[in-house]
């Protein structure tokens, strides 16, 4: 197995890319932590997880609060003992045009989606480098590499993740290496409002056709990716910004 005996943490990994690359990671052989703000979801996909062979643990948090991501490095540490992997995948979204777009709204996005992804590894790194090294994988969108209308909260802070993960592989290399995935339109709970409008207006088809893949995405369609940056697999490769989008960026 890929990953046997690896500790990974996976934020947002309760419903999802989350859910998927922490079922994927627990198959190969990892022991995951999985963390997210509401305990239903993480329990069910440890439940899962754990009735599949695997081992899991489920750590709610938020990961805008620096004593949650503290705990939750002691957590793993006093369960574990070391740290390997590390996915930030916690996020959030916003769809409005640029000047009704508030800048509260833009401060949680930055919350969610930059701030957090800076704070997580600042706190999880030190454990990591005690283990001797491992992978960070951070999920951004090919949104933080193109641009779209009604999404520069959006755009500013995913393009944030790419850039941070650039500094990051930089500086922390060779023992850590620092990656990211950037997707296109998958099927999760933050994308099916925009899903649901398509299908109740009959514009499902049309949207498909916009991918030379001839689909959407499903959470499924990450993990192989995933997989891959956290295994050895991608052992000389760091500072990787890699679109998963179904053929999507080929269009713009």
């Amino acid at each position: 197995m890929k990953l046997e005996g690896k500790v990974a943490i996976i934020t947002g990994g309760g419903t999802g890319i989350g859910k998927a690359a922490a079922i994927a990671m627990a198959a190969e052989g990892a022991k995951v932590l999985i963390n997210g703000r509401r305990s239903q979801p993480l329990e069910e996909t440890a439940a899962e997880i754990e009735a599949a062979g695997g081992i899991a643990l489920a750590f709610p948090g938020d990961v805008t609060k620096t004593e949650d991501l503290i705990s939750m490095r002691e957590k793993v540490k006093e369960t574990w003992g070391r740290l390997d992997i590390l996915v930030n995948n916690a996020g959030s979204g916003i769809r409005k045009p640029f000047l009704q777009t508030t800048l509260e709204e833009f401060d949680y996005i930055y919350q969610i989606d930059l701030r957090s992804v800076f704070n997580v590894t600042q706190v999880m790194l030190p454990l990591m480098q005690e283990s001797g090294g491992g992978s960070i994988l951070n999920i951004a969108s090919i949104l933080g590499v193109l641009g779209s209308k009604d999404s520069s909260a959006y755009c500013a802070m995913k393009g944030g993740v790419v850039q941070l993960t650039r500094a990051l592989a930089a500086e922390l290399g060779p023992s850590v290496r620092v990656n990211c995935i950037c997707p296109s339109h998958i099927v999760t709970p933050m994308l099916q409002p925009m899903m649901d409008h398509f299908e109740s207006t009959g514009k499902i088809d049309k949207l498909n056709k916009l991918f030379p893949m001839k689909r959407v995405g499903y959470p499924e369609d990450m993990t192989g990716t995933i997989l891959f940056f956290a295994s050895d697999d991608s052992a000389w490769l760091t500072g990787n910004i890699f679109m998963v989008d179904g053929g999507l960026s080929c269009y713009c």
